[in-house]
C-alpha cells in the first residue's frame, strides 16, 4: 500500500526539459497530504464500519431476543386461552349437571306432591263415602222411627225422643245429608 511518506520521498530521474522539481515536490506534497487525509478517512470509515457492524449484531441479537419473546408470550397466550376454554367448559358442565340434579329433584317432589294430593283427595272421597253412609243409615233410621207408631216404652227413652237436643240433632243431620 502507498503511504504518504513514500509519495512525498518519491525521486524521479532527471531529463532534459523535464518538470519543474519545485513544482513537481510542491504537488507531491499536496498529493501526499491528500492521500494522507484519504487514508484516515479511511481508518476512520473502517471503524466506523466495525462499530456500525458490532451494533447491527447487538441489534440482530436483540431482535431474536424479541422474537423468541413474542414466540413465548404468543405460546402463553394461546395456553392461557386454552385453559380459560376448558374451565369455561368445566363450569358449563357442573351447571349443567347441577340444573339436571335440580330438575330431578324438584321431578321427584312434584310427584311425590301429586301423589299426597291423589292420596287426600282419596281420603276425601272415602271420608265423604263414610260420612255418606253414616247419614243415609240415620236417615233411614230416623225415617223408621217417624213411619212407626210410637209404642209405650219405658219413660226414659220416651223422653229422649221429646226432648229439644234430640230435635236439634235431627235437623243438623238432615241439613248435612241435604248438602252431601
Amino acid at each position: 500500500m502507498l503511504t504518504p511518506m513514500d509519495i512525498q520521498n518519491q525521486s524521479f530521474n532527471r531529463a532534459l526539459r523535464g518538470y519543474d522539481p519545485d513544482e513537481v515536490r510542491t504537488f507531491l506534497r499536496r498529493v501526499a497530504q491528500e492521500w494522507g487525509n484519504l487514508l484516515d478517512d479511511r481508518h476512520a470509515l473502517r471503524q466506523k464500519v466495525e462499530q456500525l457492524t458490532s451494533e447491527l449484531n447487538r441489534y440482530k441479537e436483540m431482535e431474536a431476543l424479541l422474537q423468541r419473546t413474542l414466540l413465548q408470550a404468543e405460546e402463553n397466550s394461546r395456553i392461557t386461552l386454552q385453559n380459560a376454554e376448558k374451565n369455561a367448559a368445566l363450569i358449563l358442565q357442573e351447571a349443567r349437571q347441577k340444573a339436571e340434579e335440580v330438575l330431578a329433584n324438584l321431578q321427584r317432589k312434584k310427584e311425590e306432591i301429586e301423589q299426597s294430593i291423589q292420596a287426600l283427595q282419596q281420603r276425601k272421597q272415602d271420608i265423604l263415602l263414610e260420612l255418606r253412609s253414616f247419614l243415609t243409615l240415620q236417615l233411614e233410621k230416623l225415617d223408621q222411627f217417624t213411619k212407626s207408631p210410637l209404642t209405650p216404652s219405658p219413660a226414659p227413652s220416651s223422653s229422649m225422643f221429646s226432648s229439644p237436643s234430640y230435635s236439634k240433632e235431627v235437623s243438623w243431620v238432615a241439613k248435612i245429608a241435604e248438602k252431601i
